[in-house]
């Protein structure tokens, strides 16, 4: 996962935010270079984000600074940064509490804390509450979590919510093969790969999913299970 991943959909703070002021618009391209930073060297770009937050105490510049440590592959220590951030963050700014919430949670996911993850997702997902339109990449997030965590019933409940919101998701139809196949649905896995397949003929990794799904059948076993 690169670190502009970790950016959750620009369109949550596009949609909150009022014309920004030429400050605003100073600060995200300062946030923006600093992000650019991370990807060349993340060391620079927390040194570089520290140094910004020591002179107006900048959400933007801890952002990027935690976000660096992320680079770092300090990953408890920038998902419980941004976590912070999160909860620092006034309640009204709904858009920006969840973009930092759900950046904590993959961060939890990539130091292999589903739990920590799961509840980084559900407090974004109650905090988006009020429009549930903006709630589809966080529950297939959270269903990673719970996915790591063998959990597949309720990795598939939140895999069912999101397509209900936004259909036709390839990759939440695949997962939600997935997490069928897993619970030794082959038929229920069958007919999502072949849906998501049918959005997306191109992605290889759908026709390994399918494999594996015609292999479980055939066999009564569920291959590859973690």
């Amino acid at each position: 996962m690169t670190i502009a991943a970790l950016i959750l959909p620009l369109a949550l703070l596009q949609a909150e935010a009022p014309a920004p002021s030429a400050a605003d618009q100073e600060a995200e391209a300062r946030f923006e270079h600093c992000v650019a930073q991370i990807e060349r060297t993340p060391e620079r770009a927390y040194e570089e984000g520290m140094a910004w937050a020591s002179e107006g105490h900048s959400l933007q510049a801890y952002r990027c600074a935690a976000m660096a440590l992320i680079g770092e592959h300090r990953y408890d220590e920038g998902a419980r940064r941004l976590q912070s951030l999160a909860t620092a963050t006034s309640p009204d700014l709904t858009a920006l509490r969840a973009a930092l919430l759900s950046q904590a949670g993959n961060a939890w996911l990539l130091a292999h804390n589903p739990s920590q993850a799961r509840s980084a997702f559900t407090m974004a997902i109650t905090t988006l509450q009020a429009d549930p339109s903006q709630q589809p990449d966080l529950l297939i997030d959270r269903a990673r979590a719970y996915a790591m965590e063998h959990d597949y019933r309720h990795a598939e409940e939140d895999l069912s919510h999101s397509l209900e919101i936004r259909p036709n998701d390839a990759l939440a139809l695949q997962l939600r093969a997935e997490t069928r196949l897993r619970q030794s649905s082959f038929d229920l896995a069958e007919s999502d790969i072949n849906a998501a397949i049918a959005l997306d003929p191109r992605n290889v990794e759908f026709y390994k999913t399918r494999g594996d799904i015609i292999e479980s059948r055939r066999t009564g076993t569920v291959v590859d299970e973690q």
